[in-house]
């Protein structure tokens, strides 16, 4: 039987921003994926799974008749966007070129300039300047494991939520900061750094953090709960969201962080608490799952009209990325999930996921 795309409005409309709940995810997880996917009218899905940090095949999806969607197909990825600049600016730990420990503004003296929207990023754009002094509050460690003080996003002037360091709190704002650090030490834009030294290196020839003319063939467009179309091309390069790739690609570098200690040490060495109750917690730069088979990494993508997923265990290597074109697609994160790393993941239980 085919879940109606009206009660999952209806299931969502208690909170607007988002299209199902943690209960619902768990209570679907038990279908084959290529079922959910029909069930939930999800058009495009592609996912690739790792053993032992091997990345297989990846396998394409449709939930929406004939399957056109291709292997290779590339999705926005969104808050997937992070791990990987994370990736970056741990490589610059390693090669003693960013000291966690710094402060922002050791790297941006002069201040950083917020933009108003995360789609505006112009000289001439709306935007305010986050002073030095107030960015001598914030460690480069706190950009990286959400507990900068700062909001998610902010359309106005941006300013502390929370004593940086006192808690978690999810924030976008705070990777763009990370970003502008990263230029500030690269003195190369963001994307092109990228491309250089994380993408052209592990060969993932069809990932970029800005929109590509080369993408449009295979790009799948996005799906909204309530049935829109989306498909936003970032000119500008966002640490926290802008990413466009492959499940193969992504498997790629999910494989070189899960096989190079060094860096997967840094991302576990401390971690913050997110939900004790959960077994949650945050490292630098993905989610830390404690659970049998554990500890898991893991990091959710929502952007209008796609959702996606990653996950892995840091002792078995074993893991996968889901990437979907549609506001419905978390649940088969959860399916593929079950059949690739078996047991409970409270990961798809944590109030953001959805």
């Amino acid at each position: 039987m085919r879940i109606s795309r009206r009660n999952l409005l209806l299931a969502g409309a208690a909170f607007p921003l988002l299209t199902s709940c943690a209960s619902d995810i768990i209570e679907l997880r038990e279908r084959p994926v290529s079922a959910l996917a029909e069930e939930l009218d999800v058009c495009s899905a592609t996912y690739a799974t790792l053993q032992s940090g091997i990345p297989a095949a990846p396998v394409a999806l449709s939930g929406c008749g004939e399957n056109t969607t291709r292997a290779d197909t590339v999705f926005q990825a969104a808050s997937l966007t992070k791990p990987v600049v994370a990736f970056a600016a741990l490589q610059l730990v390693l090669d003693g070129r960013l000291d966690l420990d710094a402060p922002a503004s050791h790297y941006l003296p002069a201040g950083y300039k917020h933009f108003h929207s995360v789609l505006a990023r112009s000289p001439g754009d709306p935007h305010d300047v986050m002073p030095g002094n107030a960015l001598s509050r914030i460690s480069v460690a706190q950009l990286l494991n959400h507990t900068s003080g700062l909001p998610n996003w902010s359309s106005e002037t941006l300013s502390f939520e929370s004593e940086p360091g006192e808690r978690w709190g999810y924030s976008g704002e705070g990777f763009v900061i990370l970003q502008a650090v990263i230029e500030a030490i690269t003195n190369t834009e963001l994307s092109a750094y990228l491309d250089e030294n994380v993408f052209g290196t592990l060969g993932m020839a069809s990932t970029s953090l800005i929109w590509r003319d080369a993408f449009a063939e295979r790009a799948v467009v996005g799906t909204t709960a309530f049935g829109f179309k989306r498909q936003v091309r970032f000119k500008s390069a966002v640490a926290a969201a802008s990413l466009y790739t492959t499940a193969a690609d992504y498997a790629r570098f999910m494989s070189a962080l899960l096989t190079n200690d060094r860096l997967l040490s840094l991302v576990l060495a401390k971690p913050v608490e997110v939900d004790r109750e959960l077994g949650l917690a945050w490292g630098l730069g993905w989610g830390i799952e404690r659970a049998p088979g554990g500890p898991y990494i893991w990091q959710w993508g929502n952007n209008p009209g796609f959702r996606a997923f990653a996950m892995a265990s840091v002792l078995s290597k074993d893991g996968f990325v889901i990437l979907t074109n549609s506001d419905h697609g978390l649940p088969l994160a959860a399916s593929v999930a079950r059949s690739v790393l078996p047991g409970e993941h409270n990961a798809f239980r944590f109030s953001w996921v959805a």
